[in-house]
């Protein structure tokens, strides 16, 4: 029998884009994370909802070892990307960080021009041979991210001028202009108002045709909105996963329904 569960979840492994097997997270003498196991789907955008100091964003930054620049942080555990373990000492976090995005929480623009901000990441992987190639994918990007129309004749003004809405999408045409297959988002919205969250959470499900998209939010309403996956965290263990209509409408796990209909939180 045991040989049978393991044949499964070594197929899961391989079918999910991201896989995380008994993910422990230490930080000193606190467990802040217990017996995570999860699998992140391509071409889905994958919501981590639950009160604060939950777990779901440390959860979040293990994904592309955002945590090993924390002191004192130990994780234990395996998770892979395309069946590949990203913790093993032979990979490089700076090339697994190419592959797998982050957008933060408040938009950080470099202190440099709209196109230099999106020309940061191909420059440092070497993704270009030209000028020529680097503006394709500047442009791209910028497009990708719903923000060319409103950038193309100012491409050399600084990044930090834009309004905030415009900085968290030159955020995110940053991150994906590396031709990342997975895009972290750690509560993108937060930080901006009605309109832009708005403007985001379409991009959000445009990005989705091309990357697996993770996302951190305290608002529930928006993980409904945009997300196809959920995932329930609380007090550092993963309580509930599944389908995002089933989690929000008929969750299997009390402490789920606690939360959603308010009573914890």
């Amino acid at each position: 029998m045991d040989d049978i569960r393991f044949a499964e979840r070594d197929l899961c492994v391989t079918e999910a884009k991201i896989a995380a097997r008994d993910v422990q997270v230490h930080y000193g003498t606190n467990h802040a994370l217990k017996d995570v196991n999860v699998d992140i789907l391509e071409q889905t955008v994958t919501a981590f909802i639950g009160p604060s100091g939950c777990g779901k964003s440390t959860f979040l930054r293990c994904l592309n070892r955002m945590n090993d620049t924390i002191p004192g942080c130990r994780i234990e555990g395996r998770l892979t990307l395309d069946g590949q373990d990203i913790y093993d000492p032979r990979v490089d976090p700076v090339q697994l960080r190419a592959k797998v995005g982050m957008v933060f929480q408040k938009p950080n623009p470099f202190p440099k021009s709209i196109y230099d901000n999106v020309a940061y990441g191909p420059r440092i992987h070497g993704l270009t041979r030209n000028k020529a190639e680097l503006d394709e994918i500047v442009e791209k990007s910028l497009r990708r991210a719903a923000l060319w129309e409103e950038a193309k004749d100012r491409l050399a003004s600084p990044g930090t001028g834009l309004s905030g809405g415009q900085q968290q999408r030159l955020c995110i045409a940053r991150a994906i202009a590396t031709s990342p297959e997975v895009l972290l988002m750690d509560e993108p919205c937060s930080a901006l108002d009605p309109i832009a969250t708005a403007q985001i959470e379409e991009l959000i499900d445009e990005l989705r045709a091309q990357f697996s998209v993770v996302i951190v939010t305290h608002s529930m309403q928006q993980a409904a909105r945009v997300s196809q996956r959920t995932a329930f965290f609380h007090l550092g263990r993963l309580v509930e996963y599944g389908e995002t209509g089933q989690i929000f409408t008929n969750p299997h796990d009390p402490r789920t329904e606690s939360y959603i209909s308010g009573r914890i939180g």
